[in-house]
């Protein structure tokens, strides 16, 4: 890194075309000028100027120095200028949630963003722990998870729950769905299956069964618009939230599982959902209206 006070006066002298005006300027002596562009002459490695008396003319090496320093220092004036600003409308806001929450959320994200245009809205669907750890290593500032946790780092706020769903193929919509139905017919598997269906098992159906959690497997899915495709042809079941099946576009081929009375009990199966971030990393005020936005559209 070039000497910042040096390149200083390179780019005062410049400006000033004389040494001892230059000196004036900056409350230096003369030689004091005289010494920092030597000393920057010797860092660069090439002459910058050509000495003429107390004025001088610049080499090539000193006219691309000189150009390019401007560049330099308007640049650290304008990451200074955004240093003090706080603004709820400027800078980038990093957040990450589950992509059942980010179905939801990025659009509505999208809608507030639009009128301001020094305001970026970045959006990470992610798992739980990738949410914990990208927070605690400043990746994103704001995650979403679904699980309470106890981080000293961390603030953990609740913000609400997310319904869990059993969703069937079309051709159950005039039954209640058993326990004995859903293996026969198996799941559609996916990163969070086996947490959603443990959920729902332990609230519909016995202790005994609760604990046959080995449900067969029909397919496999990653990608979170694609899980209830082979639900909407037949093929399986599968367990999402509540937000993720509202956005299915095939809804007339799936619907919600119903069940008995005594199973249901009036319950539905959900889990929370907390906001998180960084307890002594305080977040920009932009962050403000967006946790006020999410919260309106999780409630």
């Amino acid at each position: 890194m070039l000497n910042q006070q040096w390149l200083t006066t390179f780019i005062k002298l410049v400006e000033v075309g004389h040494f001892t005006h230059t000196a004036e300027q900056l409350f230096m002596t003369q030689p004091g000028v005289s010494q920092h562009i030597k000393k920057l002459e010797q860092q660069v490695g090439v002459d910058l100027l050509i000495r003429i008396g107390k004025s001088f003319e610049l080499t090539e090496a000193g006219i691309v120095l000189y150009q390019q320093a401007l560049v330099w220092q308007q640049q650290q004036q304008q990451v200074l200028s955004q240093l003090a600003v706080d603004d709820e409308h400027v800078g980038e806001c990093r957040l990450a949630c589950s992509g059942s929450m980010a179905l939801l959320l990025y659009p509505h994200l999208i809608d507030y963003q639009l009128p301001y245009s020094q305001l970026q809205i970045y959006l990470e669907a992610a798992p739980n722990k990738r949410i914990i750890d990208s927070v605690m290593t400043n990746t994103i500032d704001v995650g979403i998870i679904t699980q309470p946790i106890n981080m000293d780092e961390l603030v953990v706020t609740p913000l609400a729950a997310q319904s869990l769903c059993l969703v069937l193929p079309q051709l159950y919509s005039h039954q209640s769905v058993t326990f004995e139905q859903l293996m026969e017919l198996g799941m559609v598997s996916h990163p969070d299956a086996m947490h959603y269906w443990s959920q729902i098992v332990g609230q519909y159906f016995t202790e005994k069964q609760a604990l046959a959690l080995q449900v067969p497997i029909r397919s496999y899915v990653n990608q979170l618009n694609q899980i209830l495709v082979p639900v909407a042809k037949g093929l399986a079941f599968a367990v999402l939230p509540q937000f993720a099946v509202d956005h299915f576009g095939q809804q007339q081929h799936i619907r919600i599982a119903s069940f008995t009375t005594e199973q249901a009990n009036n319950v539905v199966v959900s889990e929370p959902l907390f906001i998180i971030y960084k307890k002594h990393r305080p977040l920009a005020r932009r962050y403000g209206p967006i946790i006020d936005k999410i919260k309106q559209l999780v409630k």
